[in-house]
Formats: C-alpha cells, structure tokens, sequence
C-alpha cells in the first residue's frame, strides 16, 4: 500500500478516482480544506497576507514539551494501527 496526494483539475478525472474508490481499489483518506494557502490559486493581497499573519499570532500555542509528548502519542497509535 502506498500514499500519496494529488490535484485533480479536470471532473472526468475526479469520477475515474471515485469509480475506482466504488470498486474498493483506492480509498479516500481526507478532504483536503480548499481556503487553505497551500493550494494555487490567486496571490494573496497584502492586506489578505497580514490577515493570515495576524490569525497566526493570534492563534494558540503549546509548548516543545507538549508537542513532543502529543507526536509521541501519535506515533504510538500508527504504529499500532500498522501492526
């Protein structure tokens, strides 16, 4: 089994890829969130820039410590899942 991600850009190819995931061939993992600023598009505004810069400051954060222990919880879980 592998993983990868792709871009569809084309409705004839998303139905190809969901024939394929009726047939039990490939699975859908995710639904990517399409307002995310790591599809292409249209360039940002400045204004739409110091936006997403100001939403970032202002989200909350955790502590090395606390990302650490929650990716070591993460992998514990794969792993089993691999298993």
């Amino acid at each position: 089994m592998q993983t990868f991600t792709v871009e569809i850009t084309n409705n004839d190819a998303l139905k190809v890829l969901q024939d394929l995931q009726e047939k039990h061939f490939i699975k859908v993992l995710a639904k990517p969130d399409q307002n995310s600023f790591i599809f292409p598009g249209k360039p940002l505004t400045t204004e739409e820039f110091k936006d997403m810069i100001a939403e970032a400051e202002n989200s909350g954060s955790i502590t090395l410590k606390e990302a650490k222990a929650s990716w070591a919880r993460q992998r514990k879980e794969l792993l089993k899942l691999v298993k």
